[in-house]
């Protein structure tokens, strides 16, 4: 004998089975959701910024926001369809997985003085300048399979890379974490530089910072003090 809640239950499943047939997934709240993508927002970069977090250099990016949760446009589906990413599971919440749109495809920091013997004002600091982020790209290629937690995987979908500027690359900076500075995708923060030696003095010195994204090149100016 089949009892209402029998009906119900099947009616549900019947409905999530449909619902993720669909490329703009019907949001039934906040928390609980199909929906056919991992990524849920894509930042398409138009400037950058460096800010100083509580001691930590922040690399940020502002610019278009596209999501695959809400009024899903055909940007975000074509960025969904650029890394394969066809998701269809129960519990991707809002902003859990924003990601930078188009990979970093070059990054280069210089500074207006001397910053040590090797390293003259104007000169590439590209050696001894490290970029550290995270990637879901590997995760999507994987089939969706969470790793095992280690330094490399430590969240389980996004693998973490620090490396010098010098070896930044479109093939290793596809869809970085970039994760929030507001309650809005945009501004946010998607790697953090550090330097692996300190000036030959003390004090303030000024960065400049050229980033290559989507074929697009930006710059940004900074300052950071080393005691």
């Amino acid at each position: 004998m089949i009892t209402m809640k029998k009906i119900f239950l099947l009616a549900i499943t019947i409905a999530i089975f449909y619902g993720c047939k669909e490329s703009s997934p019907e949001v039934k709240d906040e928390h609980t959701k199909v929906t056919s993508h991992y990524i849920t927002n894509y930042l398409v970069a138009s400037e950058i910024a460096v800010d100083n977090k509580n001691g930590t250099l922040c690399l940020k990016v502002s610019g278009e926001e596209y999501n695959t949760l809400h009024e899903v446009s055909e940007k975000a589906l074509e960025l969904a369809n650029l890394y394969n990413d066809n998701y269809c599971k129960i519990g991707v919440h809002p902003g859990e997985a924003p990601a930078l749109a188009y990979p970093i495809e070059k990054i280069s920091i210089s500074c207006d003085s001397d910053f040590d013997a090797e390293h003259p004002a104007g000169e590439s600091l590209d050696d001894i300048a490290q970029l550290g982020f995270c990637s879901f790209y590997p995760f999507i290629k994987n089939g969706y399979k969470h790793f095992s937690l280690t330094d490399d995987w430590r969240y389980g979908d996004r693998v973490c890379y620090t490396m010098p500027f010098s070896s930044v690359n479109a093939d290793v900076t596809k869809l970085l974490w970039a994760y929030f500075t507001t309650s809005k995708i945009s501004p946010s923060y998607v790697a953090k530089i550090e330097f692996t030696s300190q000036p030959e003095k003390a004090g303030e010195y000024t960065f400049t910072i050229e980033m290559t994204t989507n074929g697009e090149t930006f710059e940004t100016t900074f300052t950071h003090t080393f005691e």
